[in-house]
């Protein structure tokens, strides 16, 4: 079995006879985001059988701040490198 990927690509006639019409799929296509129609000319995202505006699809990332030094470290070592908390794990619990 192969692993399907994600595919990007403007709509035209021709794709949408090939893939869409051709499988069965009923028309209107429509975005699995925002429930609107996809018509022909837009960029779309297609994964596995859904099929979204490239819009909406790229609007479901958040973008991430840059983090600063001793939240970097905090992430990589569980701690904050000012804290007091032993970086030892006692044995005799």
């Amino acid at each position: 079995m192969s692993k399907q990927t994600l595919r990007k690509y403007t709509l035209t006639e021709r794709v949408l006879k090939q893939r869409y019409l051709k499988r069965g799929w009923n028309l209107p296509l429509i975005c699995y985001l925002c429930n609107k129609e996809i018509k022909i000319g837009d960029r779309i995202v297609r994964k596995r059988s859904k099929v979204y505006h490239e819009a909406c699809y790229e609007a479901t990332f958040i973008d991430l701040p840059d983090l600063d030094p001793e939240d970097e470290f905090f992430l990589e070592h569980g701690y904050y490198p000012s804290s007091t908390i032993p970086t030892t794990i006692p044995t005799n619990i």
